[in-house]
């Protein structure tokens, strides 16, 4: 624009602002435009994720959940007469589950719809945190690196989509936990971010107590690292210099005992007991028996388990490798500048990531959900530490490739139509067969419950001699109660005879016995409840693995006498 373009204000009128492209007009839409992007691509991912979602048959720790979410949208809030399993899901996923129920009711569907939607948060979430402060290509480069790692959970026996979208576990406790970091890397210090952080941490550990190790032993380890170095620096170091980490120390530390007793004023209210989880360490002997167990789920958690498998079926396996190369270059990068740098962010999370894989490491138990804090630390490591290391190297159209593949597989599973489940099945034979009350494993008991819309109402148990054994692993006590439920019938495989002979020298022979499948139906015309019930000792399900040297990562098969996963 020349000079004699420029127009005038008249005598009187008051200068207007020429805008131009890319100007402040053009900042003021961006924001909008970025989140109307989030929007979109969150629709877009939930939709598919819950495709994927429906591949996988509702197992009865989902079906738990969603009991004792509908219990509490019912009025028991603090679920009275509970025993909820290691992880009590109380503050995070039973809410969730509630509102979900809420709208749709209880069903199946409402298992499916709680872990797409929280896989969705993960995927996101985990792309807004690798981003950071970085705008236009290298923002967008760390948020397509991150979320490009958890974009295409693989399914199969062994496979991600079963540990993430099948029901809840430690893959909830992630989302919470990214809400903690995003507060702590966007929001510069202040006085109220430290006690913030600590009601967050307070709030994620009632529900899983995983969380003290991906969260307060993370903070409390960078804080002192990043005070020891600022004290080398500083010739005449103060006290008050260290304010901030001191006082996320203190609240990460009094998050630990708020969180443990408000599970004991919950108890001593009447509400759910739960079985903490143990924290020894593994024997020599069971960590060098488990060292390729280990491996093989560290690998299973990231999509990329090719072991047992042809050049043919591996190839997605492999595919999905190159998501685990990216994690193991971040970290090694993480890990050699932990003490120089500056970045409060990244120094946590290298520290979650060494916590997490050396619990799990020197630990006993071998399943892939206690691992699974490494896919969200490791891929926003990725996506904050590599974009100029992969620009350098010329790795950027391959690796855009590679996201197009995940893409491409991820649509691809979507569209999978849902595997036949024998609960289902169960569920539809037993409510045409009018049997309403009655007892099974546990591994179809929680399920047939929710699958038949609560129509059908089938109780956990299992046998010991001549009784009835409860386990005390998501049940609630009223179920067992003669004055309130008549149950008139026993699920159980048809080739465990031990289970039969004691369920009959428990409360005798049956009146019919009907065969589905594997599997019995004993009927009897009398309430079973008033049978011979015994208190018993959970026995984690890893536990036993690890004593009969079994090296199976998958869930134990139906029929088994284990009540739970963990």
């Amino acid at each position: 624009m020349t000079a004699s373009e420029v127009k005038l204000p008249a005598a009187g009128e008051i200068a207007q602002p020429q805008l131009r492209p890319g100007g402040i007009l053009a900042r003021t839409r961006r924001p909008a435009l970025v989140a109307a992007a989030v929007v979109a691509c969150s629709a877009v991912l939930f939709y598919l994720y819950l495709g994927q979602a429906g591949t996988m048959p509702v197992a009865s720790d989902g079906a738990s959940q969603a009991l004792q979410a509908w219990a509490m949208l019912h009025g028991n809030v603090l679920l009275r007469g509970w025993s909820l399993s290691d992880v009590s899901f109380y503050s995070t996923e039973l809410p969730q589950f509630m509102l979900i129920e809420a709208v749709r009711g209880l069903n199946g569907q409402v298992v499916h719809l709680a872990a797409a939607m929280t896989y969705t948060l993960l995927v996101i979430g985990v792309g807004v945190l690798a981003k950071g402060n970085a705008t236009g290509r290298p923002g967008l480069m760390r948020a397509l690196i991150a979320s490009g790692i958890l974009l295409a959970p693989p399914l199969g026996a062994r496979s991600t989509t079963w540990v993430v979208l099948n029901y809840p576990d430690h893959t909830g406790t992630q989302v919470p936990l990214l809400l903690i970091w995003l507060l702590l890397d966007r929001v510069k210090p202040r006085w109220w971010v430290p006690i913030l952080i600590a009601v967050l941490l307070t709030w994620v550990q009632v529900a899983d107590t995983m969380a003290l190790y991906e969260g307060v032993l993370p903070i409390v380890a960078v804080s002192a690292v990043r005070i020891i170095a600022r004290r080398r620096k500083l010739v005449k170091p103060r006290l008050a210099e260290h304010w901030y980490e001191l006082s996320l120390t203190a609240g990460a530390v009094a998050s630990a005992y708020a969180a443990t007793h408000i599970l004991l004023l919950i108890r001593q209210a009447g509400g759910f007991d739960f079985s903490p989880p143990s924290t020894s360490f593994s024997t020599i002997s069971g960590m060098s028996s488990n060292v390729w167990p280990k491996v093989q789920t560290e690998l299973i958690v990231f999509g990329a388990d090719f072991f047992g498998q042809s050049l043919r079926q591996a190839v997605v396996p492999l595919l999905h490798l190159v998501a685990v190369v990216l994690v193991i270059w971040a970290v090694v990068v993480a890990v050699r500048r932990f003490v120089a740098e500056d970045d409060l962010m990244t120094q946590v999370l290298t520290a979650t990531f060494i916590v997490v894989l050396a619990a799990y490491t020197l630990g006993f138990r071998v399943g892939a959900w206690e691992v699974i804090g490494l896919l969200p630390s490791g891929a926003v490591l990725a996506g904050r530490l590599l974009p100029v290391r992969v620009t350098k190297v010329g790795l950027v159209m391959p690796l855009a490739g590679v996201l197009a593949c995940y893409g491409l597989l991820l649509f691809k599973d979507s569209r999978m139509p849902p595997p036949g489940n024998f609960n289902v099945t169960m569920a539809n034979w037993l409510k045409a067969h009018h049997l309403r009350y009655g007892l099974a494993r546990y591994w179809h008991a929680n399920s047939i419950t929710l699958l038949s819309g609560d129509q059908v109402q089938v109780r956990a148990i299992t046998t010991q001699a001549n009784q009835f054994l409860l386990t005390h692993w998501n049940t609630d006590s009223t179920w067992f109660d003669p004055r309130l439920h008549n149950a008139t019938f026993v699920i159980l495989p048809t080739n465990d005879w031990v289970a039969r002979r004691s369920v009959y020298g428990a409360v005798g022979k049956p009146a019919k016995t009907y065969h589905l499948g594997l599997y019995v139906v004993m009927v009897w015309r009398k309430n079973l409840l008033n049978g011979p019930f015994v208190s018993g000792r959970f026995v984690p399900w890893d536990i036993l693995a690890v004593k009969t040297a079994r090296t199976s990562l998958s869930r134990p098969a139906p029929g088994s006498t284990a009540p739970g996963p963990r």
